[in-house]
């Protein structure tokens, strides 16, 4: 043994990565969480039709719904990985990736806009900027609304508006899809958090 030197990984350690694979990580595991809560929504669909009504949400809406909910938690994981020293290269590649996802979607404008307003929406949240509250109950009964205060509900919101909130189909069952869409995104946020604060770019 004393002629070997032997290296070991320590829980809580981070993982070297490039800037490329960062943004190519981010975007997948962002897709997933995506695509998770997506398929929740049309779980509600049964209640309307006695079946999912896959034609109830239509796909230029599912498409804004994916680039807000992608949009929403990079800029989280950007807000931190403030300590990051390559910070500035990833956001410009991730904004680079974002203009070929407007290009093939046809929401050139809508990213846009999008890029600017979700980072102000952040920094406007002096609960989360200053104190770290994501999410907070209001209240403990069930029947109580809204039970959460708070940037997670905030952005949650901002998602589905941008979304679904000009589909009449959707009407009956709308304040079904907001809790799923604010506990999925919460559960997101919260893997997410985890999985981007284990890499360091270099």
């Amino acid at each position: 043994m004393d002629n070997h030197q032997i290296n070991t990984i320590s829980y809580g350690e981070r993982i070297d990565t490039d800037v490329n694979t960062m943004v190519d990580g981010m975007f997948e595991l962002f897709d997933d969480f995506c695509d998770l809560a997506l398929s929740r929504i049309y779980n509600r669909t049964d209640g309307m039709s006695n079946g999912f009504d896959f034609d109830a949400l239509f796909p230029e809406e599912i498409s804004r719904f994916k680039v807000t909910w992608i949009i929403c938690l990079s800029e989280l994981m950007f807000f931190s990985m403030k300590d990051q020293p390559k910070l500035k290269y990833l956001k410009a590649h991730f904004r680079e990736t974002m203009n070929l996802e407007a290009q093939e979607r046809a929401l050139q404008t809508f990213i846009k806009q999008a890029l600017i307003r979700i980072p102000k929406v952040i920094e406007e949240d002096k609960d989360f900027v200053q104190n770290e509250i994501f999410s907070a109950p209001t209240e403990n009964k069930e029947s109580d609304e809204p039970r959460n205060r708070g940037l997670g509900p905030r952005l949650a919101k901002l998602i589905l508006e941008n979304a679904f909130g000009q589909n009449e189909l959707l009407k009956p069952i709308y304040n079904d899809i907001r809790k799923v869409v604010e506990v999925e995104f919460n559960n997101a946020y919260g893997h997410c958090s985890i999985s981007c604060s284990k890499f360091n770019i270099v």
